[in-house]
């Protein structure tokens, strides 16, 4: 147990403006010790959570800002000790159990835990759960830092007492508040489709998405697929097919008026069209399949993007973790979007027409 040593408090220093604020400053000014500031403004779980919020709050109206060197090194001795030094949330509206985005929370958790940092699974989609009880939750369990995971399209922000968080978001189906957010790079990931379809030699690439998948990736999948189709002299423009649901009779008009050579989608959706197309006897649709997230089904041999979430989810990790020792909360007032290289996986659904 950490002792809060009671000390008279010290006015602030008058006449040096551009003296740097200190911690033992703060502590003077908070009447506590100098290390129970260091470890409040790290979210320490043995602070109680009110004395943290009060000293946070001393902190803010002297101005104090941490030696980015010094909480370099603490860092690193934490991550010797490979001991749990605070608790992330990582807030999503999947039932527990059934986490599409299972290789982000791995990649968040994993990553934390090099940290000294532990992840506590927060269920928003909880009947019960008011915004309210989830303050309280947090409190509880001395939570400051958020990973939000993707919600779905009916969902484009969530009722969270913004102003007590440091928060990082995954992909884009947040559109308010502008947090800060870590992305892969789907707009040079689909120009790598594309390049690489040109060089097998195929020139009729058709793109098919769902309304929804569209959306969370911002558009950036379809405005490349459109921009370079413009700018290149040797794909046909074919116009991409944007479906609400899979829907057989628009794939099959859409086929059977522009033949693609080449058939670019999220995997649910390429399994679904590959299905349909192995089941019209006679009508000839043998095209290329090349999907945006070859990695995220194992049991398939698709080729395509390898989105990588698991790094995503260590990338979130990086980023909440450096907000947290700089003491900030709330929402920004300049958010960071961070994109993730993507790679590529070879596979038997995709070969050169020669």
């Amino acid at each position: 147990m950490v002792s809060i040593i009671e000390v008279d408090p010290l006015p602030k220093p008058e006449g040096h403006i551009n003296t740097p604020v200190t911690m033992r400053m703060v502590a003077e000014a908070a009447g506590v010790h100098q290390t129970t500031v260091s470890l409040a403004l790290r979210g320490h779980p043995r602070i109680p959570a009110a004395t943290a919020e009060r000293i946070r709050q001393v902190a803010e109206t002297l101005g104090y800002r941490p030696n980015p060197l010094v909480s370099a090194l603490a860092a690193s001795r934490r991550r010797r000790g490979a001991a749990v030094q605070a608790t992330l949330g990582y807030v999503t509206l999947d039932r527990p159990g059934d986490q599409p985005y299972f290789d982000l929370a791995a990649g968040a958790r994993d990553r934390a835990a090099q940290l000294g940092y532990g992840v506590d699974f927060l269920w928003l989609g909880d009947p019960k759960m008011t915004r309210a009880r989830f303050d309280q939750i947090t409190a509880t369990r001395n939570i400051h830092g958020l990973i939000v995971a993707p919600v779905d399209r009916k969902r484009q922000t969530l009722n969270l007492s913004w102003e007590r968080y440091a928060t990082v978001a995954y992909g884009y189906s947040i559109t308010e508040p502008k947090i800060h957010r870590v992305t892969p790079d789907f707009y040079h990931s689909m120009l790598e489709v594309l390049r690489r379809c040109e060089e097998a030699g195929w020139r009729r690439v058709g793109l098919i998405l769902t309304v929804d998948s569209d959306r969370k990736s911002d558009h950036f999948w379809l405005a490349a697929f459109l921009a370079q189709q413009r700018s290149s002299r040797f794909l046909r423009a074919l116009p991409p097919l944007l479906l609400p649901a899979w829907d057989a009779g628009r794939v099959e008009t859409w086929f059977r008026r522009h033949r693609p050579e080449v058939v670019v989608g999220l995997c649910s959706i390429l399994q679904q069209t590959n299905r349909w197309t192995r089941s019209q006897a006679g009508a000839a649709f043998e095209p290329q399949w090349v999907a945006l997230n070859a990695d995220s089904q194992i049991d398939t041999d698709y080729a395509g993007v390898i989105v990588n979430r698991e790094a995503s989810g260590a990338s979130c990790v990086d980023i909440l973790v450096g907000i947290l020792h700089r003491n900030e909360r709330g929402i920004p007032s300049r958010a960071l979007d961070i994109l993730t290289e993507t790679g590529w996986r070879e596979g038997q659904s995709f070969r050169s027409r020669e």
